[in-house]
């Protein structure tokens, strides 16, 4: 079954045909791949056969291997998608690190996950950090229920509190103004022009997801200039980016004012990802406040 199942697939281009014929199998049959040669001789039930035929056309017209699927691993953790998320990358995982290194010394850190999608970053860093309080935004609600069902999934549901709305706003109104020790995202930052040159199977994610304007830093451009107002001082932003963007953005960090110690750090390919910089602008105190805030986003988890 799987070897004629990999024909068919690479017969359509399909790039790993032999992986993505396992990995339907496995997943249609609740099954590990590897047991899938323990089980090679059973035969197949006809309506069984027919979803797995069906799952396989989709496939070979480029509908990406996780939605099929309907789960994708990140930071070693297996997260629930839709196509109502973006899928999570393997370079997305350098936004995880980075965001790490720079709370790695504080006991209980406030953070902020804006454009949360599937909720990997949150629920990434929620797992890292036990004792974060986490606060992530979404202007999709059918994407913050996938991001819920990921930290429940993962036990994390009780320190992430989902908001819907536009980037920083909900946590403007929640009372977050200079609380938050990191403010973290990956915006989209594909430019318009260029998503049409986009492979097949990007094109089936969310295009809200996916288009950053004209040069792909609309919503970078949105996000430095409103970060300001939830990170404290000495608080980081992180975000991710496409390479070649480290200067435009770097040169917008600038032109705030507020923002110093900007760097820019590759991923695992070598190429430019993510670019931090520490708020140094004034903010309110924080001191008195942490419980407070941490009782309150419990009474308003996943508003």
């Amino acid at each position: 079954m799987v070897v004629w199942a990999t024909a068919l697939l690479e017969s359509s281009g399909v790039e790993s045909p032999r992986l993505d014929a396992e990995c339907l199998l496995a997943s249609l049959l609740g099954r590990d791949r590897l047991h899938l040669y323990a089980a090679a001789e059973e035969r197949m039930p006809s309506p069984v056969f027919e979803v797995y035929q069906a799952l396989l056309g989709r496939r070979q017209a480029r509908e990406p291997l996780a939605y099929l699927t309907r789960t994708k691993e990140f930071w070693s953790l297996s997260f629930a998608v839709t196509p109502a998320v973006l899928i999570p990358r393997p370079e997305t995982e350098t936004l995880v690190e980075t965001a790490l290194a720079r709370l790695n010394e504080l006991q209980a850190p406030v953070i902020a996950d804006i454009g949360t999608g599937s909720g990997a970053i949150a629920v990434a860093v929620a797992k890292a950090l036990p004792h974060s309080r986490l606060y992530a935004t979404e202007i999709s609600s059918r994407a913050l229920d996938v991001a819920r069902e990921n930290a429940a999934r993962h036990g994390v549901l009780e320190r992430i509190t989902f908001l819907h709305g536009d980037l920083v706003a909900p946590l403007l109104c929640l009372g977050l103004a200079h609380h938050c020790d990191l403010l973290v995202s990956n915006p989209p930052y594909v430019a318009t022009r260029e998503l049409a040159g986009l492979p097949a199977e990007v094109r089936y994610e969310p295009l809200e997801a996916l288009d950053g304007g004209s040069d792909g830093l609309d919503v970078h451009r949105r996000l430095i200039s409103e970060a300001s107002t939830l990170l404290r001082p000495g608080g980081w932003l992180a975000l991710e980016m496409a390479p070649g963007q480290g200067p435009s953005l770097s040169r917008l960090l600038r032109e705030q004012g507020v923002f110093g110690d900007i760097e820019v750090t590759p991923d695992l390919s070598g190429r430019e990802r993510v670019i931090v910089a520490r708020c140094t602008g004034p903010g309110s105190a924080r001191s008195g406040v942490g419980v407070g805030l941490r009782e309150r986003a419990g009474r308003t988890h996943g508003g």
